[in-house]
């Protein structure tokens, strides 16, 4: 398999106050309403300070993406490679590190389906990058472990498992519910490989 083009460059640790306080914004009072004043503010710095690192608050979206996936897919990959687990349980570990604070806030704040419009209009072309990745981790770590004949290659199921969970994202209408239903497709999903 081809590798995909990189998802990110790794952001500056300088960053780090600043795109904590914006993921606060956001999960609080939604992309629309966030300005660029409540991300300084909550970064404890001016508006003009914070224009020094960001041009607006989609560039500072953006960033907040770049680091997302760069988490998911660190922690993602660490899930799967943890020793002695069985099948379902490194699925379900990886569907939950996968997810980061992204789907909590999602699913926990009063404006999650406007994070997940956001996510998909201003953050597109990043999150397609990094759901090309997600499957190459996956997809590697399955190929590792072997797939049953008739189910095709490590990287065809791991596009099924992701885009099953992608599918659950944009059901489920609390967090209990959402990890009920990944717990189910880890359960599916270990059985059909088995």
């Amino acid at each position: 398999m081809a590798d995909p083009a990189p998802v990110t460059t790794a952001l500056p640790d300088r960053l780090e106050p600043i795109l904590d306080a914006a993921f606060r914004a956001f999960a609080t009072y939604g992309y629309r309403r966030t300005s660029m004043d409540d991300i300084a503010k909550g970064a404890g710095m001016s508006r003009s300070a914070l224009y020094l690192h960001f041009r607006n608050k989609e560039d500072i979206f953006r960033s907040l993406a770049v680091r997302y996936f760069d988490e998911a897919l660190r922690d993602m990959a660490a899930a799967l490679n943890q020793p002695g687990q069985g099948l379902e349980a490194a699925l379900m570990a990886a569907f939950v590190a996968k997810d980061g604070k992204f789907m909590e806030a999602v699913l926990t704040t009063p404006h999650g389906e406007e994070l997940m419009d956001a996510g998909f209009s201003v953050t597109g072309d990043l999150a397609a990058a990094g759901e090309a990745r997600m499957v190459e981790v996956l997809g590697d770590w399955l190929a590792r472990r072997g797939v049953p004949a008739g189910l095709g290659t490590g990287a065809d199921v791991a596009q099924a498992v992701i885009a099953a969970v992608k599918g659950l994202k944009l059901s489920a209408r609390s967090l209990p519910e959402y990890r009920a239903g990944q717990a189910r497709l880890a359960a599916l999903f270990a059985r059909a490989l088995a």
